[in-house]
């Protein structure tokens, strides 16, 4: 019995620890995706090397602080630091202390940041208005670095950040088409790679979509990425080549996205961006196959709006940011809500009346087939004509119009509809961040998107709309 317990307690504990393991191995193996990293060297006057230098690192944004001292070769380290600005203090007996009071960190790289102090009492300070190395040094990985300024200021036509992926060296995708429904994301390829092999992650989690994924980047399948507004994008790193193992998993890019944080100081923003039908040309092709095109022009109607905050909740201890975002579309250009079609003679007027089939007849008998190819030929009084098809052609839509139109009696003609279709986006982001102590941060991130479309045509006649919960990323 004892043997029994013993096992059964082994076991317990070992499925405990197992779990445990999966769900912290990916936070671990995640970090330097979210991160970066300092470094440098601390010397003398004379070059020589300085060991057990004090070197202390602020984060400017919340105040958190961490300390290290330099080695006997004089360099030191700081690894897994949040994006952004830092004070950088370094002190040693018998030298003065030496300040920086700006120096960036990037996230996925390491900046390189060397001091030579100068001698003198510890007490005495030297402020160096110097930044750490711009050129990476210290690793091989080639990549593009993108901060909220670019992010917020570039023309985004959906404030989509993929638009702007192909900025990187070795990226190759297509121009942004303005006229889609939805949230527009690119696929890019790099390296020559197809778009399924890229790999997204934000503040250090996956978003890749499986559907992608699965079928080799294919553009018609999958529900796509999650697409934060660019008011709570900090920055983000697009790695194309050489980064090592730790980013893994695919062959293409890797897209790091390191979101807001709060920080003691408030800072926000609130927003509206607006496209009107009446501020649009019409499209080429639609104005010349309709003559009335003036009059009909496609409707493409879309307002982005939403707001962002960030701020302490306990100043130097507890931080808080939120966002929202919603996107509302009427968009009768995209491949949802326009269909040109080739329709067949019918002749205009009551469908009811006694006189319809014979006028059909007469109408269609030229051609021979009512559907080119299809069928027998239609006699030219109309006789032959299947009673089931005379019903089908009498069907209404709810707006009063025939479910199956005609061209008229001018023969077979191609006629483009235009019935707007329908995105509806909104998406929530709230992260939080606790300083336990100097080297312990409690964090937690929370992003939630829905994006409903609805599509009356889809190359299809109007009378057919599907609504689409998945926002697949050929039309979204």
């Amino acid at each position: 019995m004892n043997n029994r317990k013993l096992l059964c307690s082994g076991l317990l504990a070992f499925s405990l620890f197992t779990a445990m393991a999966m769900l912290w191995a990916p936070s671990v193996m995640a970090q330097s995706a979210s991160t970066g990293s300092l470094s440098g060297m601390i010397t003398d006057p004379s070059g020589a090397v300085i060991p057990k230098a004090e070197v202390t690192v602020t984060y400017i944004a919340t105040g958190q602080s961490h300390t290290s001292t330099s080695g006997l070769d004089g360099a030191y380290r700081f690894s897994l630091l949040p994006p952004g600005k830092y004070k950088v203090t370094v002190s040693r007996a018998g030298f003065k202390t030496t300040e920086f009071p700006s120096v960036t960190v990037n996230v996925t790289e390491t900046a390189i940041l060397n001091c030579r102090l100068e001698i003198g009492a510890p007490n005495e300070t030297f402020t160096v208005e110097s930044n750490a190395e711009i050129l990476q040094t210290s690793t091989s990985t080639l990549g593009t670095l993108v901060g909220n300024t670019e992010v917020t200021s570039l023309p985004l036509v959906t404030r989509n950040y993929t638009q702007i992926l192909d900025l990187s060296a070795g990226v190759v995708a297509n121009v942004s088409d303005a006229t889609v429904l939805g949230k527009g994301t690119q696929y890019t390829q790099v390296n020559g790679s197809n778009a399924g092999q890229n790999n997204y992650q934000m503040d250090g989690v996956s978003i890749n979509s499986m559907g992608m994924l699965a079928n080799n980047g294919d553009q018609n399948v999958g529900a796509g990425i999650g697409i934060p507004s660019p008011d709570s994008i900090q920055e983000f790193m697009v790695q194309t080549s050489n980064y090592d193992a730790s980013y893994g998993r695919n062959p293409g890019a890797n897209v790091n996205v390191v979101t807001k944080t709060g920080s003691n100081q408030v800072h926000g923003s609130a927003f509206e961006f607006l496209r009107n039908t009446d501020l649009n040309a019409n499209p080429f092709f639609y104005n010349r196959d309709n003559p009335d095109a003036e009059t009909t022009k496609p409707v493409l109607n879309q307002n982005q709006f939403g707001a962002a905050l960030g701020g302490p909740i306990v100043k130097d201890k507890f931080f808080i940011f939120g966002s929202y975002q919603g996107t509302r579309q009427t968009n009768g250009i995209s491949s949802g809500g326009l269909a040109s079609v080739l329709l067949p003679p019918i002749p205009a007027g009551d469908r009811t009346a006694p006189g319809f089939a014979a006028a059909l007849g007469a109408a269609s008998c030229g051609f021979g087939t009512f559907i080119p190819g299809l069928g027998a030929n239609v006699a030219c009084d109309g006789s032959n004509i299947n009673p089931v098809a005379l019903k089908i052609l009498q069907l209404k839509l709810a707006n009063g119009n025939y479910y199956v139109p005609g061209s008229g009696t001018a023969g077979y003609r191609e006629v483009d509809f235009s019935s707007p279709a329908k995105y509806s986006g909104n998406q929530f982001m709230i992260n939080g961040d606790y300083l336990i102590t100097p080297k312990e941060t409690l964090s937690t991130r929370y992003f939630y998107t829905r994006d409903p479309q609805t599509l009356p045509l889809g190359g299809n006649l109007p009378g057919n709309p599907t609504t689409n919960f998945r926002t697949p990323d050929t039309v979204g």
